[in-house]
């Protein structure tokens, strides 16, 4: 279990009693009366407000092993649960509007007359985020590394980013394919399909919940896409308003394998900003690979690795507190690797583990 490291925070009480001077012989001046108790100020409760989705939410329930079809496998408007409190706010009920325009990544405009019915999603944000606002049945295909939801595991497997099956994918014959990785997009395209690239959302937390928004605009579930924006982009609010009185916390090194790290222009270096943890990597842009000298250096007080074992065994880190005290955070990297609804678990499991004191 990680050690807790709290915020460094400084109070200053400074006492001043003044004291009558009495001359010898005299009586003692008596104390001034005290002065009457301020009025208390009333603090304003911090209440969040629940709100139902439009399609209810129910619980994972496995899926029998059936043979792989190109017919629907999933029930329509099956959700795929991630909300915890606090419940996003109110708001009012969307409507979905088509012809819809998504600007891709390319700045180009991408144009739907209807929702899909059939999409190909080389991208595992893509398919929880559409698994999560109810759309799962429309996806007949993806790459080989998704694993989450379940349901995946009957989805048809097609390759990767880099190594895409085209044949299969032509005969499945959907109506978008989602791309993360541009390398197959030309060649799609002028076998006459519908591909979408959208920008990345490497370094800004925020952008997820305007791809969540996004996908409930391309599938016409814009209010199951706004519930999961407004929830993700509240808890991420209560986050920052629980740190915000402090300036900063501990230094922090996460090693990614082979001691390469996230720097700056990262989405990991977004999260230790909005935690208020100090990159060691403060001069990487991008990913980079540190020395050893370089981390011993600038002795981290927390390190995050899925493989903490490796870094335990270096006989170079001996001296680093995370090693002597064998406190290593070992990352979740099935909700921090992926950009999609799970990521805020990810975000919240950190919080929680690095400032016990603040957040329960």
């Amino acid at each position: 279990m990680f050690r807790p490291i709290l915020l460094n925070t400084s109070i200053a009480f400074v006492l001043m009693i003044g004291m009558a001077s009495c001359s010898e012989g005299s009586s003692p001046k008596q104390p001034d009366p005290a002065a009457p108790a301020s009025t208390p100020v009333p603090i304003k409760p911090y209440i969040h407000k629940q709100i139902l989705p439009s399609t209810p939410i129910v619980a994972l329930t496995a899926l029998p092993i059936t043979k792989k079809t190109q017919s629907q496998k999933f029930p329509k408007d099956r959700i795929v649960k991630y909300f915890s409190t606090p419940s996003p706010p109110t708001y009012e009920k969307l409507t979905a509007q088509f012809p819809v325009t998504i600007i891709a990544r390319d700045g180009s405009e991408v144009v739907f007359n209807k929702p899909p019915e059939r999409i190909i999603a080389y991208d595992a944000a893509a398919v929880e985020t559409i698994f999560a606002i109810g759309q799962g049945h429309r996806i007949i295909g993806t790459h080989s590394w998704v694993s989450h939801p379940v349901e995946v595991e009957d989805i048809e497997k097609i390759g990767d980013a880099f190594n895409m099956n085209v044949e299969r994918i032509l005969d499945l014959d959907p109506d978008l394919v989602f791309l993360f990785y541009p390398t197959f997009k030309e060649e799609l395209e002028k076998a006459g399909l519908k591909v979408l690239l959208l920008e990345s959302i490497d370094d800004d937390l925020m952008k997820m919940a305007d791809t969540f928004r996004t996908w409930g605009q391309i599938t016409g579930a814009v209010n199951e896409a706004e519930i999961l924006a407004k929830n993700f982009e509240t808890r991420i609010a209560e986050i920052q308003f629980i740190l915000d009185p402090y300036h900063s916390g501990p230094s922090i090194f996460q090693d990614v394998g082979d001691l390469w790290t996230p720097g700056n222009n990262t989405l990991m270096g977004n999260v230790f900003q909005l935690l208020k943890l100090k990159n060691v990597a403060y001069d990487v842009d991008n990913y980079g690979q540190l020395s050893p000298e370089i981390i011993i250096d600038r002795d981290p007080q927390i390190i995050i690795s899925s493989t903490p074992d490796l870094l335990y065994q270096n006989p170079a880190f001996n001296k680093l507190l995370p090693i002597k005290n064998k406190s290593i955070f070992k990352s979740n990297d099935d909700y921090l690797s992926i950009s999609g609804p799970r990521f805020i678990l990810g975000l919240e499991e950190l919080a929680n583990e690095f400032y016990p004191g603040l957040f329960k």
